[in-house]
């Protein structure tokens, strides 16, 4: 978890450089975010499959990337399935 708190403390233009040329980044981040706030299993295994599976992996990225724009934080699954 201090992964994720060290995250959100970086300013936003880091985050975005993260989301957009370092995604390993933000997928490390959105599995500790799982399974340290009690094991979410549609996010998680959909976190899984974004490493695996291209199409999953490229939603995630996009929506890393608008997600740091916009909101100044990272791609959560679980804003889209409440698990």
């Amino acid at each position: 978890m201090a992964f994720n708190k060290a995250i959100d403390g970086l300013p936003q233009i880091v985050k975005i450089l993260i989301a957009i040329f370092l995604p390993i980044i933000t997928l490390i981040y959105r599995i500790i975010n799982d399974v340290a706030g009690g094991v979410k299993t549609i996010p998680l295994v959909l976190d899984i499959l974004s490493f695996v599976i291209f199409i999953p992996g490229v939603v995630s990225w996009v929506m890393d990337i608008i997600d740091s724009i916009t909101a100044n934080r990272f791609f959560l699954w679980e804003d889209w399935f409440k698990a």
